[in-house]
């Protein structure tokens, strides 16, 4: 017991320690923060560039068989310019160097040199289209008909090594080389059907290895040389009429490809959308140049029906719908401008709107971009019009275009507050200008018939209610900016009335002008200021 009781008073030292402390502290058992445990934060490493495998895999191969094919190109000149060697000679070289290069670009595939592999066997393509062009061309030892067959094969090899070997490299090649085989053929009268099958053929078997296997440069790069293959055809050939439509087929046969690839490919859709978009442009100008009226007419209707169809099963599709009312809205433009030219100006500005909602409901940036540039385009369009009568096309257009200027910038203030205090801030202002201008022009039917005074009182009149009308609307709705532009727009007819109407206008008119507008503004300013 002696020997535990310094212990014990040790302890009752020590809990009384603690009891100090935990005062001195405040700390009580409540009050101790629960410690909870987190998880480590863990900072990805950034991918080094792998210095060896972009210059030697990447760079170095297509640059250099680049340089390769000039060297051979160069060197047969050499041969040629010296006599060294006859023309046959010098077309077996080049089909003994395109086998050279196929035999070990397979070795090199197999050995899992990939890259390397594929510039190999890619180069061997223009070395062999190359030989028989020389064939063709330059030494007279084949015909059209072989000279076409034998590149027509050459590219069927490039396709086939496409496919096998999933290479992208060969494929845009092939691509390039392929669509220009036409142009190597010496012919005094093309072939226009065998022209337009051919690229159609071509342009949809790169196409579907370039969806196949996800080779997105092979896909921009088959659709945008089977156009200019297309423009220099019609550019160095004169195409009869009865040829226009065969002619235009690989047109045809590309849209609706990408639009079946669209359909059915669910990958990089939104790169997929935009190509459609664009050829869908191009296929309008297409065929704007190409046909009749009444002819292109028919086809933009067709286009806007399959369009039509195509939004009805995917309107759900915050990607492809979109793109489908872009489509369907351009072949409609084209439609009317084809048949019905004198409501053009409402189809632009019903088109603009269009866009606008789709962009409102879809939070696209593409279609807010084309809702801009249609309502700029009509914009300049109605603001070069005169209107010559009260019945008129310019007078329909103009009420119209004021119209649905007025009803866009209130749906684009519906929403969130934000947007609606900066829509009005500049909307409101805009809006009033597109008034005014519109009073002005309709006034000066007036100032035609019974003089320039009658002119200028009417539209000082009509601006004045048009001020009213403002303040009336933002008082109505609580909408400081029309109070505002209403009293700018009393403002400016003041100051027009001095610096303008003052000069030219009786002195009745004056006196009546002034009375209007002194009492305007004094009811005015009774109504907004009663203390």
């Amino acid at each position: 017991m002696e020997q535990n009781k310094p212990l014990e008073e040790r302890v009752k030292y020590l809990e009384e320690r603690v009891r100090l402390l935990e005062d001195k502290l405040s700390v009580t058992p409540s009050k101790i923060p629960v410690v909870t445990s987190a998880r480590p934060v863990v900072q990805q490493e950034k991918k080094s560039v792998e210095w060896d495998v972009l210059i030697f895999q990447k760079i170095l191969p297509p640059l250099f068989i680049i340089v390769f094919i000039i060297g051979v190109l160069w060197g047969l000149k050499a041969v040629s310019d010296y006599g060294i060697l006859t023309n046959y000679v010098k077309v077996l070289l080049g089909f003994v160097v395109s086998l050279s290069l196929v035999i070990l670009g397979i070795w090199q595939l197999k050995q899992r040199r990939k890259v390397l592999g594929q510039m190999l066997v890619g180069g061997a393509i223009p070395i062999l289209m190359l030989t028989t062009f020389a064939m063709h061309q330059l030494y007279e030892m084949t015909g059209p008909i072989s000279s076409f067959a034998l590149n027509v094969a050459w590219i069927a090899l490039g396709l086939f090594f496409t496919y096998k070997y999933k290479s992208q490299g060969i494929g845009v090649v092939s691509t390039v080389g392929g669509v220009f085989v036409p142009f190597l053929i010496q012919n005094t009268m093309p072939n226009i059907p065998v022209f337009s099958l051919y690229e159609s053929l071509l342009f949809t078997l790169f196409l579907w290895i370039a969806l196949r296997y996800k080779h997105r440069i092979l896909y921009y790069v088959s659709v945008v040389f089977l156009q200019i293959a297309l423009v220099l055809f019609f550019f160095f050939t004169d195409i009869p009429d009865e040829f226009r439509w065969i002619a235009i087929l690989p047109i045809f046969i590309q849209h609706g490809a990408l639009l079946v690839g669209i359909l059915k490919v669910k990958e990089w859709v939104n790169q997929q959308a935009t190509i459609l978009f664009s050829i869908m442009i191009t296929t309008a100008f297409w065929i704007s140049f190409v046909f009749t009226s009444n002819e292109a007419a028919s086809l933009f209707g067709v286009i806007s029906i399959i369009y039509g169809l195509c939004l009805y099963m995917y309107q759900k599709d915050i990607i492809r719908a979109p793109i489908f009312i872009a489509n369907a809205l351009i072949s409609v433009l084209y439609f009317i401008q084809m048949l019905a030219s004198d409501l053009l100006l409402e189809g632009l500005v019903g088109v603009s709107f269009v866009y606008l909602f789709v962009y409102k409901k879809f939070h696209t940036i593409l279609h807010a971009i084309l809702s801009g540039i249609t309502y700029f385009i009509t914009l300049f369009y109605v603001f070069s019009l005169d209107i010559m009568s009260w019945f008129s096309w310019e007078m329909l257009h103009w009420i119209v275009f004021v119209s649905v200027t007025g009803y866009g910038i209130y749906f684009l203030g519906k929403g969130q507050s934000k947007n609606k205090t900066l829509v009005a801030n500049f909307g409101v202002p805009y809006f009033a200008f597109i008034v005014l201008y519109f009073l002005s022009n309709a006034s000066s039917l007036i100032g035609d018939k019974m003089g320039s005074n009658a002119e200028s009182v009417t539209m000082n009149a009509l601006w004045i209610i048009t001020a009213i009308l403002f303040m009336l609307f933002g008082r109505r709705f609580s909408l400081q900016q029309g109070k505002y532009v209403g009293v700018g727009i009393l403002f400016v007819t003041l100051a027009k009335i001095i610096l303008f109407d003052v000069l030219f206008v009786s002195v009745v008119i004056k006196s009546l002008l002034f009375i209007v507008l002194g009492v305007v503004g004094l009811l005015i300013s009774r109504v907004y200021y009663k203390k």
